[in-house]
């Protein structure tokens, strides 16, 4: 995943928070680790697309006007819902 986000550090908090409760709660270390990728990889997923979108927009060369519009929107649309 591209550092685009900012979210490395958070989503390595996420996994390891849910890695624990599975390894707790089942001894079986093969199973529990097939059960957690099965749960975690469609939010990575859409991050994985989130911040590849957005390095494509931090880097367009074309129609920076258009591009520097709609950064400062979603920064704003970010502030307001966070």
């Amino acid at each position: 995943m591209t550092p685009d986000l900012g979210r490395g550090a958070c989503e390595a908090l996420v996994d390891a928070v849910e890695l624990t409760r599975a390894l707790t709660a089942a001894p079986d270390v093969p199973a529990v680790l097939r059960a957690y990728d099965r749960a975690r990889r469609p939010a990575t997923q859409r991050l994985v697309r989130a911040a590849r979108l957005m390095n494509r927009m931090a880097h367009a060369q074309r129609l920076p006007g258009l591009r520097n519009a709609a950064l400062r929107t979603a920064m704003r649309v970010g502030s307001v819902l966070g």
